[in-house]
């Protein structure tokens, strides 16, 4: 029986608390007997680290380490003398259209370059980036420098937001194999990549594990609100401060948790003071895993107000509805794409358009006088993640195309 392959996982940054999910990723393909070294291309804060995978090693690269590449780039030009022309030959041809692209871009091939010696002295049996932007860009030159098969994941922000990475084309065309979380991904990359013959693998994300269901407290009460996301448009937040307004003018007591941080921090929390919403709303801020545990624990309602933003970016399935779900909890969510694939109108949830109050705070308050929809709808969704989202089945997906890769 032959060895289990090696796979490094590369991360821009690695771990990051919001994205608990890929932490949970990496455990379950280990558990199925693949190893797993990770290579993170920028250091996570020291609160992030607090949350690495103590089997795991992670190669942290650090920013000072750059300045190896006055050594290593003529180096790997003399190892390989079409580099510098074909890297030349794309970026004319596939050439980022705006900054944030452009310097991920640049930082992935520097690390690339400066970590191939490396990676070729403990070589791998294959590379993954774990998104579709820096990450698939260093796995492809790392694969390219180190002669092994790359990898790598297509999923939402990195796919969709200023239409996608500048090079996910030809990425596509060489990998061995592309990771998506969403039917919706599937078609989208197919288009991206042009014709060409690209093996899609789908295996959603998934929870390590189902929490103990929990007898709600059906007394008479604010009805509890609860929504995990960050602070970003996409996440449609104001919708959900829209539709707050107004169950306020409509006399149903409720409260609401917004658990998550971002940029919207400051401007939602004036909208909350403005419409006179303090005592009803609470943005909490960043929870480590434990703390959201205990939100949905709390809550009566989850909902998901995600929206396309301006640049284009969207959510696949969030991982808050599959944990929502878990917790036997009745979801509102948005008619886009990727959340409609887990949340069904009237079988795991109510599905709305989020951009109109009215309706939207129609659906909470359609919930708050039902205890019996809400506990049908909260237990159809446990069975959808008892199908779709654990990691122990979805985990093996992954891992046996890993397999494959390796064994061709």
């Amino acid at each position: 029986m032959s060895a289990p392959p090696t796979i490094a996982y590369i991360f821009e940054r690695y771990p990051v608390l919001s994205q608990t999910f890929l932490r949970r990723e990496v455990a379950g393909v280990c558990a199925t007997g693949v190893r797993v070294e990770i290579h993170s291309m920028l250091m996570p804060s020291a609160a992030d680290r607090a949350h690495t995978l103590a089997d795991v090693p992670v190669d942290y690269f650090r920013w000072w380490e750059a300045a190896k590449l006055v050594v290593a780039l003529p180096r790997e030009l003399l190892r390989d003398r079409a580099l510098l022309r074909d890297g030349w030959q794309l970026y004319r041809r596939y050439r980022p259209t705006n900054s944030e692209n452009f310097w991920t871009t640049v930082w992935a091939a520097i690390f690339a370059v400066c970590r191939a010696s490396r990676m070729r002295r403990h070589k791998p049996n294959m590379v993954h980036g774990v998104w579709a932007t820096g990450p698939a860009t260093a796995a492809a030159i790392l694969g390219r420098l180190c002669g092994i098969p790359f990898s790598f994941g297509g999923h939402a922000h990195d796919i969709y937001r200023h239409g996608g990475d500048a090079f996910l084309e030809p990425k596509l065309r060489a990998a061995s194999f592309v990771h998506t979380t969403t039917a919706a991904g599937v078609t989208y990359l197919r288009e991206r990549a042009g014709g060409a013959a690209v093996k899609i693998i789908l295996a959603r994300r998934g929870l390590d594990r189902l929490p103990q269901k929990l007898a709600r407290d059906a007394a008479t009460r604010p009805i509890r609100l609860l929504s995990v996301g960050r602070l970003v448009p996409k996440k449609g937040h104001d919708h959900q401060l829209a539709a707050s307004a107004l169950l306020k003018s409509w006399g149903l007591p409720f409260d609401l948790r917004i658990v998550g941080d971002g940029p919207l921090r400051d401007e939602l929390q004036r909208r909350i003071d403005r419409d006179g919403l303090r005592g009803s709303v609470t943005l909490c801020g960043a929870l480590p895993p434990k703390r959201v545990e205990e939100e949905y624990r709390w809550a009566d309602i989850f909902w998901h107000t995600g929206v396309i933003d301006p640049q284009g970016d969207r959510d696949g399935i969030p991982n808050v509805i599959p944990e929502a779900f878990a917790h036997c909890l009745p979801v509102i969510s948005s008619r886009t794409a990727g959340p409609m694939e887990a949340v069904t109108h009237e079988t795991t949830g109510l599905v709305v358009d989020v951009s109109d109050a009215t309706e939207l705070g129609g659906a909470v308050k359609r919930l708050a006088g039902d205890l019996s929809l809400r506990e049908r709808l909260g237990g159809n969704g446990r069975g959808w993640v008892e199908q779709n989202f654990l990691i122990a089945r979805n985990a093996e997906i992954l891992a046996r195309a890993f397999r494959e890769a390796t064994a061709l």
